[in-house]
């Protein structure tokens, strides 16, 4: 009897143990909380802290904000008030959704991340720090290029936008009558260049100071 019960007790030692080698790689971190106010993790509050995994869900409120970094640290998002954005990863790269709302994104190499809008993917043009922000409007996604060039793409083009400059990128499908008409703006294909980058405060943790190069003035 004696035999059995340690030959049992084994063999559920050996499977706890296996447990957490496995673990990790099926759903490895994908990065940690860092800043939240008004700001949600799934069906929780978000705290500082708490580590974030795929197909996690980051919603902000009125006034809120939340600040997450990825477990490579090299990425930093910020969502601005009344956002939603899903987390995600394509092999060794972050791609988040963004559903509603504006993002700000500053990579510390200029690699490892692609936002998704609907159809449109914002990523840096070149590897150095880049910051970037994209916004989901009724009709449109607005990318402006902060810090360095971006790459902005739909299925059928890419343009790059250079550095302090917003695109406006029409949405397919949205406000259709709305598009037919003259644009106020120099266009091409779904593209709406606009000469001088839009500015949106998200309004606590001094983001946009954070996000700008320490080399600036």
């Amino acid at each position: 009897m004696s035999r059995r019960v340690l030959a049992v007790s084994l063999s559920f030692l050996l499977a706890a143990a296996a447990l957490p080698a496995q673990t990790p790689t099926q759903n490895p971190p994908a990065g940690v909380v860092l800043q939240s106010q008004s700001a949600r993790l799934n069906t929780t509050d978000a705290s500082v802290g708490t580590t974030l995994y795929d197909g996690d869900r980051l919603e902000t409120q009125s006034k809120g904000a939340l600040s997450v970094r990825s477990a490579s640290n090299q990425i930093l998002l910020t969502l601005a008030e009344d956002s939603l954005l899903w987390v995600n990863h394509e092999n060794a790269v972050l791609t988040p959704k963004l559903d509603r709302g504006t993002v700000i994104f500053r990579a510390e190499t200029g690699e490892g991340i692609e936002i998704h809008a609907d159809d449109v993917r914002v990523r840096p043009h070149a590897a150095v720090l880049t910051v970037g922000e994209v916004t989901i409007e009724q009709c449109y996604i607005r990318v402006t290029a902060r810090t360095q060039q971006l790459d902005v793409s739909t299925p059928k083009e890419t343009k790059v936008l250079d550095e302090g400059k917003t695109v406006r990128v029409a949405r397919v499908g949205a406000c259709g009558a709305y598009l037919n008409q003259a644009p106020a703006a120099p266009a091409t294909g779904r593209f709406w260049v606009l000469p001088v980058a839009i500015t949106v405060g998200v309004g606590i943790f001094g983001i946009h100071k954070g996000l700008e190069s320490p080399d600036r003035p």
